[in-house]
């Protein structure tokens, strides 16, 4: 696990690797406490409704960006009984929003595809620029993606403007909590 932003004092981003997916996370206890305001609230159903899409709105740019580079796998075509494996996989491309718990934050997340060709863990494979997998016959084969590196590349570069939309989405509530308080 690595950690980005880890010495600014007032906000913590930490990046997630390893198929748990890319997180950024924006201080937890502050989210927490925004969270538990908002519950206190009598419309606190409603403010956590548009929290929630605010958020998800913060991160959409980074989740249509890895949405493109999984698109952009080559394919086929028609011939194939299965979904082409980028399509397939760029619709299984999900934020997660959590305000309690243990794992409060924002994460950017793709599930797992068992339904892929026996593929359960394609996107972390793609991540990677290569993997060793076994063929007919029992040998050995490496493979190389066509796209290493497209999920944390890809949302690394993004990380200060997906932590700012998260800020601005976080004090903006924190705000209309304030205000009906």
């Amino acid at each position: 696990m690595a950690d980005i932003g880890h010495r600014d004092p007032g906000h913590e981003l930490t990046v997630a690797g390893k198929g748990k997916g890319v997180e950024f996370t924006v201080d937890q206890q502050d989210m927490q406490r925004v969270a538990k305001a908002m519950r206190a609230e009598e419309d606190g159903k409603t403010l956590r409704k548009q929290l929630v899409g605010e958020l998800k709105d913060a991160v959409s740019p980074g989740v249509s960006k890895v949405q493109g580079k999984l698109r952009s796998i080559p394919h086929l075509g028609p011939t194939r009984s299965s979904p082409p494996m980028g399509s397939y996989l760029a619709s299984r491309v999900k934020p997660q929003i959590r305000l309690s718990g243990r794992s409060t934050g924002v994460a950017v997340r793709i599930a797992q595809t068992p339904a892929l060709r026996g593929f359960k863990l394609a996107a972390r494979r793609l991540n990677r620029s290569s993997w060793r997998r076994r063929v007919f016959g029992g040998v050995w084969v490496t493979q190389t993606s066509p796209i290493p590196g497209f999920f944390d590349d890809t949302l690394a570069e993004g990380k200060e403007q997906y932590r700012a939309g998260v800020l601005r989405a976080l004090e903006k509530m924190a705000r209309r909590v304030a205000r009906s308080a």
